[in-house]
């Protein structure tokens, strides 16, 4: 049985991560791509027009330079409607996704607790993150107007200081303490019946608790999974690079020149689709990983572990 409630080191986090993602993962993105397919699609179809729209233009301006040098001016002028139409739709979904995506594994967690296990339907994830939406909405509300004010002004502080080179370790310091605190605030938030502002005391707290083990295991696990995503969408860009450097070279025609250049929008819309969403799963195991940190620091300070088995052991003499 994976144990939630676990006193965790650096090496533990990661260990019980994967661990956790062996005993729950098929369970849990087959539920995760349920709830969020619908929307992934719809965003993936929209980042995929726009994106192919965008290079299209971009590469016929340049064919046509000579001619009009003011064609990319007058595309977007004459299309303003249409292209602010897109991305104001393509930002409501990121906001409810990236909504659905920070949420999935709050709850998902929070069943794996009450259950012991996956012995929990979609249906009961699904109520969750419904019985959850005041908070959600809450929670975004308050970051884009408490948090993000307050991350710009140190953040600017802190790209300042990087002019006299003790600002990179700085930010690297602050960013993973910051990325944790708003995280395990979060989780604070859903899972127990507290304010916003406490959960921000709540989440603060939690990361001083073991402050330089949470910042080592956040740092290294974002980079990780940057590694691992750059490196998986560096082969399809590598790929059409390569091939839109040998396809120019002897470029003659107006038709073949437009049939390259079509080309070669589809590839990089694919690319920055497929960017999109590795970066929404591969966000799941930042999440978990998060999670998992928030659990072992409430065993920590309530020993929940040792109060389950106490209980087991009067249910046993029953």
């Amino acid at each position: 049985m994976f144990e939630l409630y676990k006193k965790r080191d650096l090496s533990a986090n990661f260990s019980d991560t994967i661990a956790f993602f062996k005993t729950f993962g098929k369970h849990y993105f087959k539920n995760y791509f349920v709830i969020n397919g619908i929307f992934l699609m719809v965003l993936v179809v929209l980042i995929y027009f726009i994106s192919k729209v965008y290079m299209e233009v971009l590469f016929s301006g340049i064919t046509n330079m000579k001619n009009n040098p003011n064609y990319l001016m007058a595309y977007f002028n004459n299309n303003m409607a249409l292209i602010a139409g897109g991305f104001i739709i393509t930002f409501l979904l990121i906001v409810v996704l990236s909504m659905l995506n920070i949420s999935y594994p709050v709850i998902y967690l929070g069943l794996v607790e009450k259950t012991n296990g996956n012995a929990f339907a979609i249906q009961e994830i699904m109520g969750g993150l419904k019985a959850n939406i005041g908070k959600m909405i809450m929670f975004l509300l308050g970051s884009i107007f408490i948090i993000m004010p307050l991350a710009f002004i140190v953040f600017g502080v802190l790209v300042f200081l990087c002019l006299i080179l003790i600002g990179i370790p700085l930010i690297i310091i602050v960013g993973s303490a910051f990325i944790s605190w708003i995280t395990l605030s979060y989780y604070e938030y859903i899972l127990k019946d507290v304010g916003y502002f406490t959960a921000l005391s709540n989440g603060f707290g939690l990361v001083k608790q073991q402050f330089w083990t949470i910042v080592g295991t956040t740092f290294l696990m974002m980079m990780l999974v940057q590694i691992i995503q750059g490196f998986i969408t560096m082969i399809p860009y590598v790929i059409s690079i390569i091939w839109m450097f040998v396809s120019t070279q002897d470029i003659q025609s107006q038709t073949s020149r437009t049939d390259t250049f079509s080309t070669m929008g589809i590839l990089f819309a694919v690319i920055m689709v497929f960017s999109v969403l590795l970066s929404y799963i591969f966000n799941n195991f930042i999440l978990v990983n998060q999670g998992l940190i928030y659990y072992g620091l409430q065993e920590e300070k309530e020993n929940n572990s040792t109060k389950s088995q106490i209980d087991l052991i009067g249910t046993d003499l029953e």
